[in-house]
């Protein structure tokens, strides 16, 4: 029996909320200067908390929509959390219009950010995170389950 679309949207989306938690909880704890995550470990070959710690790691910002510090002044794994969030509890609810519209615009915008946090990290930054990585397979992951929705919904809506 083939599992349902809805249940592996929403398995990516559990996926990208717990790796999202993690990053928050790293991005609190570097507050300690003598903190050292576990994503910084030899094994993954890279340093998350130098990526965590530059000033992408707080886009609105960096980018200058907000100002530095404001309550808008949002870091990417909390934006991460939102949107994962929102992918969840979109699939949970009885279907709407545009509903596969909506899906595949945001999973659209969301991979085309990782293409671009991906230039960063490796191009600007030069470092590796293995948490960033994470964010961005459940982002592709999510494109592709959009795609194949929005070709061919798996609830249909009632039209009149």
């Amino acid at each position: 029996m083939a599992i349902k679309r809805s249940m592996k949207v929403k398995w990516v989306a559990t996926v990208g909320i717990c790796v999202a938690v993690y990053a928050m909880y790293v991005e609190y704890k570097l507050q300690d200067p003598f903190y050292q995550p576990a994503c910084s470990a030899s094994w993954t070959g890279g340093d998350c908390a130098t990526v965590f710690k530059s000033a992408y790691g707080h886009i609105l910002s960096h980018w200058g929509i907000v100002s530095k510090g404001s309550a808008l002044d949002l870091s990417l794994p909390v934006l991460g959390l939102v949107l994962y969030t929102s992918y969840w509890w979109a699939i949970s609810i009885p279907p709407f219009p545009f509903r596969e519209e909506l899906f595949l615009g945001a999973a659209t915008g969301g991979a085309c950010f990782s293409v671009y946090l991906l230039y960063v990290i490796k191009v600007i930054l030069q470092e590796f995170c293995i948490v960033c990585f994470s964010f961005h397979c459940c982002n592709f992951a999510m494109l592709v389950l959009a795609i194949l929705e929005y070709r061919a919904p798996e609830i249909k809506r009632i039209t009149d």
